[in-house]
């Protein structure tokens, strides 16, 4: 027997809970969270999550994790997915129908990244190949802007000393 859809909101919050912490560590508190069941659709070798035409139409990226098909976690470490936004979903990902008439767009688990999970969570994710190569001058635009807040750092902290010496 399936869950109502107040019961489905409610342990899509509570999963969403343990996802918390990550989602105002990168100051989205709003993240598109959509729990989905990873499966091997007929035909395909590898898993696939499916997403509602509705969802994708939203135009953002999607944060997920592997439930069943009552909203409970599949997975003990209770890993957090990632999907950027596609612009070109319509035409990627294909459509299927399911036999009751509802159509989805199949997405497979292997474009999902893997953001972390409990046994990474509060661990400090770099990418270092966005970093700024320290041999690299800096262009005329980065040394005004580098001035610019060093002029506000010294504004802050005069006015702290002002407000010291009182």
């Amino acid at each position: 027997m399936g869950i109502t859809p107040e019961q489905r909101r409610q342990k899509v919050n509570k999963l969403k809970e343990e996802h918390e912490d990550y989602f105002q560590t990168i100051g989205n508190i709003n993240a598109l969270f959509i729990p989905k069941m990873a499966y091997r659709p007929p035909g395909k070798d590898d898993l696939h999550v499916s997403f509602f035409p509705s969802e994708m139409e939203k135009s953002q990226d999607i944060y997920t994790e592997f439930v069943s098909i009552n909203y409970d976690s599949e997975d003990p470490k209770r890993t957090l997915y990632f999907l950027k936004f596609n612009p070109h979903w319509r035409e990627e990902y294909e459509m299927i129908t399911s036999n009751s008439g509802f159509q989805r767009h199949l997405v497979p688990a292997s474009e999902l990244k893997v953001i972390n999970d409990v046994t990474s969570r509060g661990k400090l994710d770099l990418d270092f190949a966005e970093l700024p190569n320290p041999d690299d001058k800096p262009s005329n635009n980065d040394e005004n802007l580098i001035a610019g807040k060093l002029n506000e750092i010294n504004n802050s902290l005069q006015q702290l000393i002002k407000i010291l010496k009182k």
